[in-house]
Parts: C-alpha cells; sequence; structure tokens
C-alpha cells in the first residue's frame, strides 16, 4: 500500500467535503517573535506538485511569519478514526496573477468582505465598527501555497497504534518509514 498516495486522496476528499475534519488545519508558523498556530481553511490540494492551498489576506501575521521563515507545519486531526496528520513545508505565495484572479473570482461576495476592511486582520478595533473598501478587497488575497515536503501519520487503535512517516526526496517521489508510535 501506498501510504503517501492514500492521505493525497484523503487530502483531497477534504478539500470537496465541508464537513471532512480535515478541511479545518492548524497552520504553524514561526516569525520574529516565536511560533504561531492558527485555523485555515484547505482549499485546494494538487497532487503532482505535492501543494497545500489555503487563502490569506496579505496583511495578516502569517505573512509577515513567512517572510521571516518560510517553513511552516501543519495539523490535521480527524476524530472518527481518531488520526493525526502532521506536514511540513515550505509557504509561499502563487505568483501567477492568472491564477490568483481565476480564484478571486470564484469568491462569493459576502465571503470578499474578509479581505476588505481597512485595517489588518489582527489590528485593533477602534470605533466599534468595521469599515470596508471592496475597491481594495482583491489587493489583499492571497493565495498560499504549501509545498510539502514531509508527512507523518498517528492512527490510534485499542490493537495497537500505528504510526509511519513519508519525506519527498530529490527526485520526487515519497519515501515511507515506519514508526514507533
Amino acid at each position: 500500500m501506498n501510504h503517501a498516495e492514500e492521505i493525497w486522496k484523503t487530502l483531497v476528499r477534504a478539500t470537496v467535503d465541508k464537513k471532512h475534519p480535515w478541511r479545518v488545519v492548524g497552520f504553524s508558523t514561526t516569525g520574529p517573535n516565536g511560533p504561531q498556530v492558527r485555523s485555515v481553511i484547505l482549499r485546494t490540494v494538487n497532487t503532482d506538485s505535492h501543494q497545500l492551498v489555503f487563502y490569506t489576506d496579505r496583511r495578516s501575521q502569517k505573512m509577515a511569519d513567512i517572510a521571516h521563515d518560510s517553513r511552516v507545519a501543519l495539523l490535521f486531526w480527524n476524530p472518527r478514526s481518531n488520526t493525526q496528520l502532521r506536514v511540513c513545508g515550505i509557504a509561499a505565495p502563487q505568483t501567477s496573477e492568472l491564477i490568483v484572479n481565476s480564484l478571486w473570482a470564484r469568491i462569493p461576495e459576502y465571503a470578499r468582505k474578509d479581505y476588505a476592511t481597512l485595517s489588518a486582520p489582527g489590528d485593533a478595533l477602534t470605533g466599534g465598527d468595521l469599515v470596508y473598501d471592496l475597491d481594495t478587497a482583491r489587493a489583499n488575497f492571497v493565495v498560499l501555497n504549501v509545498k510539502v515536503l514531509s508527512l507523518e501519520l498517528l492512527e490510534l487503535k485499542r490493537e495497537g497504534h500505528v504510526r509511519f512517516r513519508c519525506d519527498l526526496d530529490e527526485t520526487g517521489h515519497w519515501v515511507h518509514q515506519n514508526m514507533i508510535p
């Protein structure tokens, strides 16, 4: 059995099934002030290029952290199967305006407000009401690609836990290693 292939199939499933537990991901970065973790939504999976795709605001702390150190860690948890997936990779914004614009075109009007606040996400709210500038929303929208370098899966089972790791080698193939749980 190709464990990496099975993991990638499950990740793809999480992008189409809005209730899949791996859709919401713990996303960790390290910036000048140390480690940070937040939840993000897995938007797309590109199995051929070993990439996971997320959306974010260019003004967010995670983008500043990635500019400081592009290495990221992600944590997926499925309570139904008691399965944890840890992913390590390199994050970078999508540079193709054609791709970013095509993804932006799919975002509903109500969701575009997430990128239209005058202040950055996480800034203090003063005055009590959010102020939006929908004309600047697209400029704040970033498609963030994470090139996956390693996958580590832990499955908790009564009859014995299972743990393995898959690392991407320089030829683009996954090297599998069983591990002690």
